[in-house]
């Protein structure tokens, strides 16, 4: 199981973040070039077993449009799946490869110029 920080709820507890859906931030570090990358987790359905599961991300922010208000985070993976460590550990290797991530944005831009056209 995920260490968790002081400020966060202990087990069976549940803070606003996880019973709205919300993302929480397990990873971020700084971008080569500027801006961000970050692992985002969240659970949905806590509480009702049979529902609950748990979908990991990726997400990175460059800090030269964010400059001029243009920023719009970008989902570069999306993981979805039962075992929050398998999920967080298959996130976690991509967050850390410029490369990685390099070869996923491309993906995605690529896939959003087909839907365009």
């Amino acid at each position: 199981m995920l260490e968790r920080e002081p400020r966060d709820a202990g087990p069976g507890e549940r803070t606003s973040r996880e019973e709205s859906g919300e993302s929480e931030a397990l990873y971020t570090r700084p971008m080569p070039g500027g801006g961000y990358v970050k692992v985002e987790l969240v659970v949905s359905d806590r509480g009702a077993v049979a529902n609950e599961r748990r979908r990991g991300r990726v997400v990175i922010e460059q800090r030269a449009l964010a400059r001029v208000g243009e920023a719009i985070p970008l989902v570069v993976e999306e993981v979805e799946g039962d075992d929050e460590n398998e999920i967080v550990e298959q996130l976690f290797r991509i967050a850390r490869d410029n490369a990685a991530i390099a070869r996923r944005v491309l993906r995605r831009r690529a896939a959003m110029a087909a839907r365009a056209d």
